[in-house]
């Protein structure tokens, strides 16, 4: 098994976030007000944006789409309970955590309860602290949803209510907060004219493709989807990314240079398990018809920790033919503090991709300056190589250098029997991209595979081992 250089400095190109750094005024006094008010939710990057945004129009226009990524209710619902939530929160913490010269709901003790909670038990000691107010250890331990490094963590306060690390001591806190965001899908976007995006135009609009989705039944022509790729995103979210493969002989093909070019619109939904539609996303592609009449896009979502449904639908907006497709999806927690991994990615190729097409059918998998090339079913020929990636996360790393000793090693097998092994990659990085290939196929017997991605964390004496089908034809 041929090994190929590891993807390390792939970065997944998701939604931007974080607008590009230009001249700015500092925050006014009302918005280092509205600073100081968040400060236990608000994220490093989101910080960093806000003090970068020019004028005071883009600062509220940033608070609100701030509150819309945190609504419960959905981005585009006026109500938001959680933050008439938050502020009556700070308004109690103010009076419980209060302390000479300082609000309680700006001490570190108010930032954590924010983040985490009551703590599972509070151990103060006997004689107060200067300020009168004797210090304490809070302990944490697992609760759903959020798991801590030995299943708990202590977290002792001074007589001030200040953690032990002054200023970067909320750092530690970034998981939390992260989880606060229930909207990953909005973020904050820098228009041509300079200034951010407004919440109203971020939001899904009505459409003939979004319409689609309402009649799940709908099939003008056969339609499949398929997740492929399930990786860790940005803030705590995850990226979902998948193929959607249609039968295209009675669409509105035209002939290009030779090619039978079809103009399709794909729109995707994710659905959670109370019916709520939580992430969508539209983009019209120019796809080209394979020899067999079908035709592939691709979509992408962004994701918290949990199970959904997804609705894909493909529409020919000249004949107005749509279908729609379903597909089941488990995103998992990219975000415990063990070692954890998606299932390995099975691929056509890697190609270098420095400007990116919108309109390409995979642009769902352009990562940084390149595209991987999926596969529909991952079914190769004999004649073909493929390629495999993985995406690992959360190593532990050595206190004293900060590197983790983490290994990585594929295998293929068939029928429970390994076929091939590849060499060990070992990473000193807390995340890492191992990959195979490109992997001949010609000798391998047609018939269905497994690939086997097989992880060991040597610091934290954990192994795991996650997997993916493909199927060789002759």
């Amino acid at each position: 098994m041929s090994v190929r250089r590891p993807l390390l400095a792939l970065v997944l190109a998701l939604p931007a976030l974080v607008p590009a750094a230009r001249a700015a005024d500092k925050p006014d006094k009302d918005g280092k007000k509205w600073l100081e008010e968040v400060a236990p939710l608000i994220l490093q990057e989101e910080e960093k944006t806000y003090r970068s945004l020019k004028d005071k129009a883009d600062r509220d226009e940033f608070q609100k789409i701030f509150w819309a990524r945190r609504n419960p209710l959905g981005p585009g619902t006026a109500e938001n309970p959680y933050k008439v939530e938050y502020e009556k929160q700070r308004a109690e913490l103010d009076q419980r955590f209060k302390v000479p010269g300082r609000t309680g709901s700006a001490t570190d003790c108010a930032r954590v309860f924010i983040l985490l909670g009551e703590p599972n038990d509070i151990k103060k000691e006997q004689t107060a602290g200067e300020l009168g107010r004797p210090p304490e250890v809070w302990t944490y331990k697992d609760r759903p949803g959020f798991t801590f490094a030995g299943g708990q963590i202590q977290i002792p306060f001074d007589g001030q209510c200040q953690g032990p690390a002054g200023s970067g001591f909320m750092a530690q806190f970034q998981r939390p907060a992260e989880a606060k965001i229930l909207n990953p899908n909005i973020g904050y976007t820098v228009g041509k004219d300079g200034h951010i995006v407004k919440l109203a135009e971020l939001l899904p609009k009505a459409s003939p493709a979004q319409a689609l989705l309402s009649e799940p039944a709908r099939q003008d022509f056969p339609l499949v989807a398929q997740p492929k790729v399930v990786i860790r995103g940005k803030e705590g979210a995850t990226y979902v990314g998948g193929l959607v493969r249609g039968e295209g002989q009675s669409l509105s093909a035209q002939d290009v240079s030779g090619k039978k070019k079809l103009a399709v619109v794909v729109v995707a939904q994710a659905v959670d398990e109370s019916g709520k539609v939580v992430a969508s996303a539209e983009h019209e592609a120019s796809s080209e018809l394979a020899a067999d009449g079908s035709f592939l896009g691709s979509f992408g979502l962004t994701l918290k920790p949990g199970k959904y449904t997804l609705r894909i639908g493909a529409l020919d907006p000249k004949s107005n033919k749509g279908s729609v497709a379903t597909a089941p999806v488990d995103v998992p927690d990219f975000g415990v503090a063990e070692i954890s991994a998606a299932d390995p990615m099975v691929i056509a190729d890697v190609q270098e991709k420095p400007t990116q097409d919108p309109k390409d059918p995979l642009s769902a998998f352009y990562m940084g300056t390149h595209q991987l090339v999926p596969r529909f079913g991952n079914v190769f020929s004999q004649k073909e190589a493929l390629q495999v990636i993985g995406f690992v996360y959360n190593a532990q790393a050595d206190p004293a250098t900060g590197k983790a000793q983490m290994t990585c090693r594929f295998a293929i097998t068939k029928d429970g029997k390994p076929i091939s092994t590849s060499e060990e990659q070992a990473f000193d990085a807390t995340a890492a991209s191992p990959g195979i290939g490109p992997v001949p196929l010609d000798k391998l017997q047609p018939g269905k595979y497994v690939v086997q991605l097989k992880v060991s964390d040597k610091l934290a004496k954990k192994d795991l081992t996650k997997e993916a089908a493909f199927e060789v034809t002759p």
